[in-house]
């Protein structure tokens, strides 16, 4: 019986994960073909600003 089952796992899991990569290949989000910007502009998240660095050696004198 052990053995029934043993086989049967064996054989269901390779379908069970094709079935799977082929699921998440099929439902990925596809990247956009243009960025619609116009010459020079600079994409939205490269313009944002960076948190400004802190000095933390002497803040009191």
């Amino acid at each position: 019986m052990l053995d029934l089952v043993a086989l049967l796992a064996l054989s269901a899991a390779p379908a069970a994960g094709g079935a799977l990569v082929y699921h998440l290949v099929t439902t990925r989000a596809q990247k956009p073909a243009q960025a619609a910007l116009a010459v020079g502009q600079i994409p939205m998240t490269v313009r944002r600003r960076r948190a400004m660095a802190v000095r933390r050696e002497v803040a009191h004198v």
